[in-house]
């Protein structure tokens, strides 16, 4: 008996929903601006690439706002490394001046 009920709940239930199922009509010329567009993105020039173009795209991508913080951050890590790495070979130099300085201070000629 049940089943009986739910059977003519559902075709009650469909009717209501293809009854309540809005129609909406194209607008004019739909189909003919689709095909324009369609055209008009075909027949667009394809740029040339630039001998450069990867830079600049690489440019572009980190000073979007989305990878500015780690744009920014990165190349402060690479300021940092570049100026401890030349900076040692100067330290190491003056070192070994001093170095020579305190064990022979009168220099030989």
């Amino acid at each position: 008996m049940k089943h009986e009920v739910q059977q003519a709940d559902d075709a009650r239930l469909r009717t209501l929903l293809c009854e309540a199922r809005p129609t909406r009509e194209l607008p004019p010329r739909f189909q003919e601006s689709v095909w324009r567009r369609i055209e008009t993105q075909e027949a667009a020039p394809i740029p040339t690439p630039s001998p450069f173009g990867w830079l600049q795209r690489w440019v572009e991508r980190l000073l979007s706002p989305r990878f500015a913080l780690a744009s920014l951050t990165l190349l402060l890590v690479a300021g940092g490394v570049t100026g401890f790495t030349s900076s040692t070979g100067v330290a190491k130099q003056q070192a070994q001046a001093r170095y020579l300085s305190a064990v022979a201070p009168n220099p030989l000629h």
